[in-house]
């Protein structure tokens, strides 16, 4: 008799840790527990985007703990440089307290990981921004995927305004900060001291690179960076 009473508090207690253990993992695992952020202001409707991309699409946060949450819905407003999730809970879009992150990751449509940090800008003006990673290193190239409302055509807006991209690009490094650049041969040169520019020169002339965009600039970049020249701003 001892030993069946033994038998069944044991399974009892069993079964009550097991409970417990599968409370606190199903609340670990909840997303609108761990997220801080407010209700999102719609934009306002004008032609263009206000967004990254045009729908919410599956991706990871990072939280300043080092602690993580995967496959979320998550869509980027590029006009207030905000990151918006949608809670299913609460059946609402929240911004994410930037504050709160590290960053986040994405696939686009195309399957490309898309790659943002939170970054303290101290340029044209300060505070913190997402910023995406272009190329990554001792010194790294970033992208601000601004876009402002302007004054528009009025073939292309009835009401004169709509969404226009601004991104700005950034070479990064830790110890001497931001250092604005152009999407073009001329800006990168003037990041090196002028023995480096023939270098440069070049090497993009032997491996055929013209700049003409983010993803040729991005080449060159990775040429430039594996002879081993930093840039001198």
């Amino acid at each position: 008799m001892t030993g069946k009473l033994h038998f069944t508090v044991t399974f009892l207690f069993l079964m009550a840790l097991v409970s417990v253990t599968a409370q606190e993992t199903s609340r670990t695992n909840q997303p609108g527990e761990k997220i801080r952020g407010s209700r999102f202001t719609p934009y306002p409707n004008y032609p263009g985007s206000p967004f990254l991309n045009d729908k919410f699409l599956l991706g990871e946060l990072e939280f300043t703990d080092g602690s993580k949450i995967s496959n979320i819905g998550l869509n980027y407003g590029t006009y207030r440089d905000e990151l918006i999730y949608y809670n299913t809970t609460i059946a609402t879009q929240i911004v994410i307290d930037i504050t709160s992150l590290n960053g986040f990751t994405f696939r686009d449509a195309k399957g490309r990981k898309r790659v943002f940090r939170r970054l303290y800008f101290t340029g044209s003006f300060k505070g913190n921004c997402y910023f995406e990673i272009l190329s990554e290193g001792q010194c790294s190239v970033l992208a601000y995927r601004k876009v402002n409302l302007e004054a528009s055509d009025a073939y292309y807006s009835k009401t004169g305004m709509a969404y226009q991209p601004a991104y700005s690009y950034y070479l990064y490094d830790k110890t001497k900060g931001y250092s604005p650049v152009k999407i073009n041969r001329k800006s990168l040169l003037t990041k090196f001291g002028k023995p480096d520019q023939k270098v440069i020169k070049k090497t993009l002339r032997k491996n055929g690179v013209i700049i003409v965009d983010e993803e040729s600039f991005i080449r060159a970049w990775d040429l430039i960076t594996e002879k081993g020249m930093v840039p001198s701003f």
